[in-house]
């Protein structure tokens, strides 16, 4: 299944910058590896973002019903800003099954990390 709304989805800032691209982030820091890896840079994180937004609208989802609303989770290729195609794993919720689909997450899917 598609990404219900995922033309609405959205990509906090601190999730990007913040999080995901923060090579200091307790949690994020391997993750920042990984997509820096790849030419995502922390300064220019609209890359990153387009990305996400990209494997949104593309991805096949599981759903996943929890108490809060719906978790979907999905993966695709991505054209990187080196050039270099990578797979994400990319997860998004809809609280209340109520749209938009907000990011929560993205790490390497299996393919990636060879």
């Amino acid at each position: 299944m598609r990404l219900p709304f995922a033309d609405q989805a959205v990509v906090p800032d601190h999730k990007l910058a913040g999080y995901l691209l923060n090579d200091s982030h307790p949690e994020g820091r391997h993750k920042a590896v990984f997509f820096q890896r790849f030419g995502f840079r922390r300064d220019a994180p609209e890359g990153l973002r387009t990305a996400l937004l990209d494997v949104a609208r593309r991805a096949d989802m599981s759903a996943i019903v929890f108490a809060f609303g719906t978790k979907y989770v999905g993966e695709s290729e991505v054209v990187s800003p080196s050039g270099e195609p990578c797979w994400v794993r990319t997860v998004w919720v809809m609280r209340d099954n109520t749209p938009p689909p907000l990011f929560v997450t993205a790490y390497p899917a299996e393919r990636s990390r060879s």
